[in-house]
C-alpha cells in the first residue's frame, strides 16, 4: 500500500482519466508534495496497478489532441482503494503520518459512512488525548529528575507553534463532527447499510 496508489485510484474512483490527467492534478492540488511523486512514478503506479488488474485501460481520442490510455477502476481496485483509505484514515501501520490522514480526506466523500466519518474524527481526537497524555508524562519526570533540557529560542518557537497546529486540528476535528450532523450534509457519505 502506498500514498501513490492512495492517489492515483482515488481519482479514478472518481472518474475515468489518463496519466496526463492525473498528474495535472497533482500539480493543482499540491499532492506531489506530500506524496513526493515524480510524473514517472505516476506511469509507473498505472502500469502496476493495470497488471494487477485494479485498473483497466483503453485507447482513446479526445479531438485532434493525441491517443491515450484512459484508465478505470475495477472493483478489485476499489476494494484495494478503500482498504488504503481506512488504513490512512484510522492511521494503521506505518501510516502514522498525520499528513497522511488529512491527505486521505480528500477521498472519503461517498466512500464511507456517516457513522464511520464520526468514529474516525473520534479516535483522532483520542490519539491527540494520549500524545498529551504521554508528553506530559514525560515533561513531569524530566522535571522531577532535574533533567529538563534547555531549549534554545527556536526549539521553544517551534513547540508553541506545534501547540498551536495541535489546538487548530482539535478545533477543526470538532467543526468536521457538528458539520457531519447537518441533514444538508448527509448527501457526502456513503449511505448507512440497512
Amino acid at each position: 500500500m502506498s500514498r501513490l496508489d492512495l492517489v492515483v485510484l482515488g481519482f479514478l474512483n472518481r472518474q475515468p482519466m489518463h496519466g496526463y490527467k492525473i498528474i495535472g492534478y497533482f500539480e493543482k492540488r499540491g499532492i506531489y508534495m506530500w506524496t513526493r511523486v515524480k510524473t514517472p512514478s505516476v506511469y509507473k503506479a498505472l502500469q502496476r496497478l493495470e497488471k494487477k488488474e485494479f485498473i483497466t485501460g483503453e485507447l482513446k481520442q479526445e479531438g485532434n489532441k493525441p491517443t491515450r490510455k484512459v484508465f478505470t477502476i475495477t472493483e478489485s481496485g476499489r476494494e484495494y482503494f478503500m482498504e488504503i483509505l481506512r488504513s490512512f484514515l484510522w492511521g494503521k501501520g506505518q501510516f502514522q503520518n498525520p499528513f497522511d490522514f488529512w491527505n486521505a480526506f480528500r477521498f472519503i466523500q461517498k466512500n464511507i459512512t456517516r457513522l464511520e466519518f464520526l468514529e474516525i474524527i473520534e479516535q483522532r481526537e483520542k490519539q491527540h488525548e494520549e500524545i498529551a497524555k504521554k508528553m506530559s508524562e514525560k515533561h513531569k519526570h524530566a522535571v522531577e529528575c532535574g533533567d529538563m533540557p534547555k531549549f534554545p529560542f527556536y526549539g521553544k518557537i517551534l513547540h508553541n507553534s506545534m501547540l498551536e497546529v495541535k489546538k487548530n486540528e482539535l478545533k477543526m476535528l470538532d467543526e468536521l463532527k457538528t458539520a457531519a450532523m447537518l441533514k444538508e450534509n448527509q448527501k457526502d457519505f456513503k449511505e448507512e447499510p440497512e
